[in-house]
C-alpha cells in the first residue's frame, strides 16, 4: 500500500465478520483503503475479498487484541508499509451471555473491560503516530444502548460500553486545538452474532443487518470536527450529519 498516499487509509478492528466487516465493503465502495483487523484469518481472507469485489484495498492482519504486548510489533510493521492512518474504528467486540452482576466470574468481567474498554484506547495510544501523519484523522468507539439506558445484566459489558464516552472527551481534551476528533457512535442492535448471544428470545429479522448501520459511521468520518469530536452519538444523530 506504499503507492496510495494521496488516498485515505482506515483501521478497522473486528472485520472478521459483522459489523467490522461491514464497515469494510463500506469503506471500499467509496475508494477507501483498509487495514483489517481480526484474529479469525480465514474469515478475514473473505473480508479481503469482498473488499476487492468493490474494487478496494484491504490489507489484511491477523491480530489478537488481549496481547497486548504485541501492540508495539504492530506499529513497528505498519509504520512504514503504510504513509498514515485517516481513522481508526473499533468495532472489534465480544460477549459469552449477559448475567446479572452478582454472579460474573471475575475473568468474564475482566475479559469484558479488556477488549471493549482497554483495546480500544491502547491500540488508539500505539496507533497515534499513524493518526498525525494524516491532514485530520478520525477515532471512532463503537457504542451500544448501554451509552445512555440503565440495562441490567450486561456487567463488564455495560459498564466498558458506557466509559467509551468519557474516552472520546478525554480523548479530545488531551488533543486541543488539532485535527484529530474522537468520538462514540452507538449503531443500535444489529444482526449479529453478538446480538444472537445477548438476545436469545429476539428473533435475528427483527433487527436491521449491520450493512443498514454503516452509513452513520461515513457520516462521523466526514463530517466537520465541530459536529462530532469528543461526543457521543446515536445512529440516528449520525445519519443527520451532512454527508
Amino acid at each position: 500500500m506504499s503507492d496510495v498516499e494521496k488516498q485515505a487509509i482506515v483501521m478497522v478492528t473486528g472485520a472478521s465478520s459483522g459489523l467490522g466487516r461491514a464497515l469494510c465493503i463500506a469503506l471500499a465502495r467509496q475508494g477507501t483503503n483498509v487495514v483489517a483487523l481480526g484474529r479469525d484469518a480465514d474469515a478475514l481472507a473473505e473480508t479481503q475479498l469482498a473488499v476487492e469485489k468493490e474494487g478496494g484495498r484491504c490489507l489484511c492482519i491477523p491480530f489478537d487484541l488481549l496481547e497486548f504486548d504485541v501492540y508495539g510489533k504492530l506499529f513497528l510493521a505498519l509504520k512504514d508499509q503504510i504513509p498514515h492512518l485517516d481513522a481508526l474504528i473499533h468495532c472489534a467486540g465480544a460477549l459469552n451471555r449477559c448475567t446479572p452482576m452478582q454472579y460474573v466470574k471475575a475473568d468474564d468481567f475482566r475479559g469484558m473491560l479488556d477488549i471493549h474498554l482497554a483495546a480500544p484506547n491502547l491500540l488508539t495510544q500505539i496507533m497515534l503516530p499513524l493518526l498525525r501523519r494524516a491532514p485530520t484523522s478520525t477515532v471512532v468507539f463503537t457504542s451500544c444502548d448501554m451509552m445512555h439506558d440503565d440495562l441490567p445484566n450486561w456487567h463488564g459489558y455495560g459498564m466498558a460500553k458506557r466509559a467509551l464516552n468519557y474516552a472520546a472527551a478525554m480523548w479530545k481534551a488531551e488533543q486541543p486545538d488539532t485535527p484529530y476528533r474522537f468520538v462514540t457512535l452507538n449503531p443500535g442492535k444489529m444482526r449479529t452474532t453478538l446480538f444472537k448471544r445477548a438476545y436469545g428470545g429476539m428473533h435475528p429479522n427483527e433487527v436491521p443487518p449491520a450493512a443498514d448501520a454503516t452509513e452513520g459511521f461515513l457520516r462521523v468520518l466526514a463530517a466537520p470536527s465541530e459536529a462530532v469530536n469528543g461526543r457521543a452519538l446515536s445512529l440516528d444523530e449520525a445519519l443527520q450529519l451532512p454527508g
